[in-house]
């Protein structure tokens, strides 16, 4: 069946949650609490969600147990996080991937490494969304059908070795480099626990911020590819949160609150929004994707979900 290359990330992207132990053993239990949850799949329930991750994310958690070992802790939050956000982004041209070489384009990868000195020190980047352009080579081509050159101008083949496998990184290598400048970058750090870890995100987010350092080695990107020439670039934290009352007594003047609500993407939780101390994840949608899709996620959402049987299997609902 015809893919565009925007839904192959995704399914591998989706389909690396699966092989992580941490999913695997708490899947059957969250993939419960997910169908009680929806009574009938159409795009609101569905986006919806984002107001019960932490529920869900906690249906595994050990009463006798820290914190800490709550869903094998970070791996399993940013995991539903992960799983949650493609799910909603379904046929858009915004895609959630979990860091990995292999799946997060070259240039991207150079446009948000930081280096001190000649040494690179890269965000905790948990998850990163890469909101592709409005062209037909992320769209509407099928990914054998794209058209892409290297280096040297030779073209690329699309299928390699004798199972005729996707040529995926050499390709969207390629696109990348081409099409940079109309990219959407934003970084998303998941973690479960707030008031320990709310000091990271804000002290990445201003490197990613800063316009220069002056009598200072620290750099962000390459010579050739920076995120300043991108169309649009966010930093966004999510959290459980994991404390035993369940971020009932945060507040907008807790320090934990006042280091994240700056971030220029954002700063979410897996429950309903509190004014002014964080918004549920399903707000992030409007923030920071919303030239994801010319129908509107909506649209393109309803139009997806029929298809979570066959096409869209891998999400195993």
């Amino acid at each position: 069946m015809p893919q565009n290359i925007c839904e192959y990330l995704r399914e591998e992207a989706v389909g690396g949650l699966f092989k992580l132990n941490t999913v695997n053993k708490a899947w059957p239990i969250w993939q419960e609490v997910i169908k009680d949850k929806i009574s009938h799949w159409n795009a609101v329930n569905v986006i919806d969600l984002g107001d019960y991750l932490s529920e869900i994310f906690r249906s595994t958690g050990s009463s006798d147990r820290s914190q800490s070992s709550v869903s094998g802790g970070g791996t399993g939050w940013e995991a539903l996080v992960c799983w949650y956000l493609n799910l909603c982004l379904l046929e858009s041209r915004t895609v959630v991937v979990k860091f990995k070489n292999s799946l997060i384009p070259q240039p991207i990868r150079d446009a948000i490494t930081v280096k001190y000195g000649t040494f690179p020190s890269n965000t905790e980047s948990d998850l990163i969304a890469i909101t592709f352009p409005d062209k037909a080579d992320y769209i509407s081509t099928d990914k054998f059908n794209i058209i892409a050159r290297d280096n040297q101008g030779s073209l690329i083949d699309t299928k390699i070795g004798r199972n005729n496998k996707f040529n995926y990184l050499p390709i969207i290598n390629s696109l990348t480099d081409r099409d940079f400048n109309d990219f959407e970058i934003g970084i998303i750090q998941c973690k479960t626990n707030w008031n320990d870890n709310a000091q990271i995100p804000m002290l990445w987010d201003m490197i990613y911020s800063s316009k220069g350092f002056e009598g200072h080695r620290t750099t962000v990107g390459s010579s050739i590819y920076s995120i300043k020439d991108i169309r649009r670039f966010t930093y966004s934290f999510v959290t459980v949160p994991t404390s035993s009352e369940g971020g009932s007594k945060i507040t907008p003047n807790s320090t934990c609150v006042k280091r994240v609500q700056n971030l220029s993407g954002g700063n979410y939780w897996g429950k309903p929004t509190a004014n002014s101390v964080a918004y549920s994840l399903k707000e992030i949608f409007g923030r920071n994707f919303s030239s994801a899709s010319s129908h509107g996620l909506r649209i393109s959402l309803n139009s997806a979900l029929p298809q979570l049987k066959n096409t869209y299997s891998y999400f195993n609902i």
